[in-house]
C-alpha cells in the first residue's frame, strides 16, 4: 500500500469499548484520530451459526509508519478473539497529512 494515509476500522460490542480504545490509541500517539460511530448492525455468520448484533464502529487514522504498532495495540485490547481489521490506504490533503504524521510517538 503507498497511499500516505491509513483509515483502519474495526467493530466493537459497545460504546464504551468503542471509547476505550479510541481513547488509548490517540493518547499513545499511534492515531492521530479516532471516530466512534453507531450503533451499527452488522450481520454474519460464525461458527456456523448466522449473527446479527448492534455494534459500534472505530475508525482510526494514522500513517504508514504506526500501522502495525496501531494493530497490535487494538488487538491486545480488543474484546473479540477476532475482531475485525480492516486497513485503507487514503489520499488526503497536504495540511491533513502534515497534521496526521506531526503526532508525538
Amino acid at each position: 500500500m503507498s497511499d500516505p494515509l491509513r483509515v483502519a476500522l474495526t467493530t466493537l460490542p459497545d460504546r464504551e469499548s468503542a471509547e476505550r480504545l479510541a481513547a488509548a490509541a490517540v493518547a499513545e500517539g499511534l492515531a492521530a484520530c479516532a471516530q466512534v460511530e453507531g450503533p451499527v448492525t452488522s450481520h454474519y455468520r460464525w461458527e456456523g451459526r448466522a449473527c446479527r448484533e448492534q455494534e459500534w464502529r472505530l475508525s482510526l487514522k494514522t500513517d504508514p509508519s504506526r500501522e502495525n504498532a496501531l494493530r497490535e495495540r487494538i488487538h491486545a485490547l480488543h474484546p473479540h478473539r477476532v475482531p475485525q481489521w480492516l486497513v485503507l490506504g487514503a489520499s488526503a490533503s497536504e495540511p491533513y497529512l502534515a497534521w496526521v504524521r506531526s503526532r508525538p510517538a
